[in-house]
């Protein structure tokens, strides 16, 4: 099963990637779930939801009781919690039985969520599940790759593909059809020699042998 979480967008009145994307995804019935105030890119997009998860701090109570009144499902948090928004809505999925999961936004705005958001790619609930995930922006897609898999992504000649390790270095990386090829090397932790690699074709393959190695795939 697909899933599609909303978490913030920026730029919610622009008709991009974003917008098309989802509703693409919705209507290949895909799963629908908004974090808080992703419910806002979702009305003006046009969407129902399936579920809200969120404190509602984020959303205008005008928002919040149309999609109550429309049926849609919603799970309201306490302000005080451990976990944010987003990372409920991604546990939401988990128990719905995603398989493959997308987040939408989440990389703009406050930069300790932006942040968050990225190191929540490799929480151990999803990792343990199982769930194929990443996050699009209206630029960028993000991926996480861990040790002992291989990742394979589209794109054009010329694209940007940079290769950040994350806690730890990423061991034995080995890439295809990128410009600065990586033959088994280590990327370690703190310099940034994985910034800004280039596709040299429509497709391109990172394996790693060891560590998490986070995959920002820039678009033209």
């Amino acid at each position: 099963m697909q899933a599609i979480i909303i978490a913030y967008v920026e730029d919610i009145l622009l008709d991009g990637r974003l917008k098309s994307y989802v509703r693409a995804a919705a209507e290949a019935r895909a799963v629908l779930i908004c974090a808080d105030g992703g419910c806002e890119a979702a009305k003006a997009w046009g969407l129902k939801p399936h579920l809200l998860v969120g404190d509602m701090d984020s959303i205008s109570s005008t928002t919040l009781a149309e999609f109550a009144l429309g049926g849609v499902e919603i799970r309201k948090l306490a302000v005080e919690k451990d976990e944010t928004d987003l990372e409920m809505a991604l546990y939401a999925a988990i128990e719905l039985g995603a398989q493959q999961l997308t987040i939408i936004g989440g990389l703009g705005g406050r930069l300790d969520h932006t942040l968050g958001n990225l190191y929540l790619l490799a929480t151990p609930r999803l990792r343990t599940a199982g769930v194929q995930t990443h996050i699009l922006g209206e630029r960028e897609a993000v991926f996480l790759l861990a040790g002992g898999n291989k990742l394979t992504l589209e794109g054009q000649a010329g694209e940007l593909l940079s290769l950040l390790p994350l806690a730890g270095d990423a061991q034995g990386v080995r890439t295809e059809n990128l410009y600065y090829p990586l033959k088994g090397e280590t990327l370690f932790f703190g310099p940034t020699r994985g910034v800004s690699n280039l596709f040299t074709g429509p497709q391109a393959t990172i394996s790693l042998e060891a560590g998490l190695l986070l995959a920002i795939h820039t678009f033209s």
